[in-house]
């Protein structure tokens, strides 16, 4: 660690955390052993419910234990207790989970159990768990855990209002890109929602799939040159430009026009990146590559072949790390 200074540990002190460390380890093992005894002669009572707890405090990414909790619950507690008691054992439940996702927000087997306490809870307040997910995209706006929990309260939501988010949802979005270009989560969530809004045409921004696009492009533009090597915003175009949901609506001149806008864009950004520090962009390479593709796709042509040959063959250069994949590009792009 920087700035840290090294501690010189003495042979005993050493020995003594070996030892300590060497005892949790033990009592660790003995505890998995006793739990998942149990869970194989199907124990369900309130004693084996606390010892999953016990044991999910020491390791929360033991899905089996999750498991075994969720069978413990369905065979005992919903079986057991009255409407009232068991809102009160799954608001507790809220609790012990929401605590384990403040330390551990990333853990699969942790979002999971809490989609599954919210289904079979008997009384759920959605609005109060939008909150909760807003709180923690707060603390970390990409982790893709909480955007995914999001889309289901959401979806919840809507069932139960029987009014669509979708614009909302959208403009939460925005906020949170307009925060941090490089939220690959909300970019992704955008890709859900515009489908849903085009569709629908909520307002004058959606009634023209193409007015909508080209404001959404220009939007990006300024993402591009904000941050010109961050992916999200080069992933995003890619599917701007290649989603059925402008395509199918667009005819082939306004099609093939978008496209050359974008790549004589993209081209003048590598130029300035070349400038300012001496080396193409790879995004800006890689995305050449893409549109010229389109176009020669769109066009029916192989116009763009030696562009695109060029921009591979510079790719190797400046990313050698995935030279074997613009090699595979260059011999096989137009098979």
């Amino acid at each position: 660690m920087h700035n840290v200074k090294r501690q010189h540990l003495s042979e005993q002190v050493k020995k003594q955390r070996q030892l300590k460390d060497a005892n949790k380890i033990k009592s660790y093992k003995a505890l998995q052993s006793q739990v998942l005894q149990l869970k194989n002669e199907q124990q369900y009572n309130a004693e084996t419910f606390k010892l999953s707890t016990d044991l999910l405090y020491l390791n929360p990414e033991f899905y089996t234990i999750w498991n075994y909790r969720r069978d413990i619950i369905s065979n005992y507690y919903q079986k057991q207790l009255s409407k009232e008691e068991l809102i009160e054992f799954f608001n507790k439940e809220l609790g012990f989970i929401m605590m384990k996702l403040k330390e551990y927000p990333k853990v699969y087997w942790i979002w999971n159990h809490r989609v599954w306490i919210l289904e079979n809870h008997p009384q759920v307040d959605w609005e109060f768990e939008l909150g909760i997910v807003s709180k923690l995209l707060t603390m970390d706006s990409r982790n893709f855990h909480g955007w995914h929990y999001r889309r289901f309260i959401i979806s919840k939501l809507e069932t139960s209002t029987g009014e669509s988010l979708a614009l909302r949802e959208f403009d939460y979005t925005t906020e949170k890109i307009n925060k941090d270009f490089s939220n690959f989560s909300a970019w992704h969530n955008r890709t859900k929602l515009i489908p849903i809004l085009l569709n629908s045409k909520p307002t004058t921004r959606f009634e023209s799939s193409l007015g909508f696009l080209k404001e959404e492009l220009g939007y990006l533009k300024n993402a591009m040159y904000t941050d010109p090597q961050d992916q999200s915003v080069w992933i995003y175009l890619r599917w701007l430009l290649t989603s059925d949901i402008f395509i199918k609506t667009l005819d082939k001149d306004t099609y093939i026009g978008i496209l050359e806008d974008e790549l004589k864009n993209v081209k003048e950004l590598n130029e300035l990146e070349t400038e300012d520090n001496g080396v193409e962009n790879n995004w800006c390479l890689k995305t050449i590559v893409t549109i010229e593709g389109l176009l020669d796709k769109t066009k029916n042509e192989t116009k763009f072949t030696d562009e695109i040959e060029k921009s591979l063959i510079r790719l190797k250069d400046i990313d050698p790390l995935r030279k074997n994949r613009y090699t595979y590009l260059s011999e096989n792009y137009f098979k």
